[in-house]
């Protein structure tokens, strides 16, 4: 009878030391990119090595985090104090989306702001970065933003292994996390991996999400910002119109585009979201009120569009991307060029 009972035990033990044990990743130069694509909105360029020789000589990637959100170039970009009353809340709210993938909820964005004003921003960041929701989802070598990446630095076995487990185990249960993976709602066994009879869409719709063809949507395949391999079927949204890119993104059907369906930045999302209410309806995506379109579509106010920032398709994206640098700036940007509805 004992036996039996410890043979169940062991056999209930085993997908937690399973996910304590998944292998995590080496690359370096993956890390600090992922760390520029989600906290500084933008690519990384050829002075990120720097941050990639200080990972591989031993900082954490908690502490590459800390610098980023430090940095000159974070606080010119997420905070403008030209803004007022208002500066610092934003500038909070920005932290929250970058350290934790979340809108800041009614306390926390209060208190932190509060903060702000007493002690500055860098008193909101250490104090974020140190938190049990901080530590829980990521710890010290969580990659947010990632959908999961977790960083061992030359594969070396003295990193913990339960730090590792630990951070990978939040995939799917944790908000912070599950913010960063594609269709995360959709995952119900929390195991990172959208199944078929998991999926609330049609069957085409899972084959275009399914680019590998193996069943599943694992991987890059939902993970916020990837992009598609040029011969799969999703790549065919670089040939898509605006009202078809609508129905694209409304993976369940449900008349709306939910945060999890999104496929650029969680500021564009936010700035869609004229009605706070979470999803973007086919209205908000396709109305341009605005009478400056430019500056609306500019989320984080550093003077060009990113792709992440870009409501419309990828094909329309490079038409006004004149000089192919992953940017549009205002030179480049054509209003004349956008869908009829946006231009009235």
């Amino acid at each position: 009878m004992l036996r039996s009972v410890l043979c169940v035990a062991a056999l209930v033990a085993l997908p937690s030391l399973s996910s304590a044990q998944q292998p995590c990743t080496t690359d370096a130069r993956h890390v600090v990119n992922e760390l520029y694509r989600h906290i500084l909105e933008r690519s990384a360029d050829a002075g990120s090595q720097g941050w990639v020789d200080k990972l591989q000589g031993g900082m954490t990637v908690r502490e590459l985090v800390h610098a980023l959100v430090d940095s000159p170039e974070h606080m010119q970009r997420f905070h403008n104090p030209n803004e007022g009353a208002v500066a610092n809340e934003r500038a909070v709210a920005n932290l929250y989306r970058h350290l934790l993938g979340r809108q800041p909820d009614a306390g926390g964005l209060r208190g932190y702001t509060d903060m702000a004003a007493r002690q500055g921003l860098e008193a909101v960041a250490h104090s974020i970065l140190n938190s049990n929701e901080y530590n829980r989802a990521f710890g010290d070598w969580g990659v947010p933003g990632s959908g999961g990446l977790v960083y061992c630095r030359n594969g070396s076995s003295t990193q913990s292994q339960s730090t590792v487990g630990q951070a990978q185990s939040t995939v799917g249960t944790s908000g912070a996390t599950s913010a960063q993976m594609r269709f995360a709602d959709l995952d119900r066994n929390h195991d990172g991996v959208i199944a078929r009879r998991e999926w609330r869409g049609s069957r085409n719709a899972f084959r275009i999400h399914d680019w590998n063809e193996d069943g599943v949507l694992s991987g890059d395949e939902v993970r916020v910002g990837a992009r598609p391999p040029a011969d799969s079927l999703e790549a065919r949204d670089y040939r898509m119109p605006t009202s078809d890119r609508f129905s694209y993104l409304d993976v369940n059907n449900n008349g709306s585009v939910d945060r999890n369906e999104w496929d650029g930045s969680l500021d564009t999302f936010y700035r869609l979201d004229r009605n706070d209410d979470g999803r973007i309806s086919r209205a908000e995506m396709g109305s341009g009120s605005n009478p400056t379109p430019f500056a609306s579509m500019d989320a984080n106010r550093d003077g060009h569009i990113s792709l992440g920032e870009w409501p419309y398709s990828h094909r329309s994206f490079d038409q006004q991307d004149a000089d192919g640098d992953g940017l549009i700036t205002p030179r480049e940007f054509n209003v004349n060029a956008l869908p009829a509805a946006t231009r009235r």
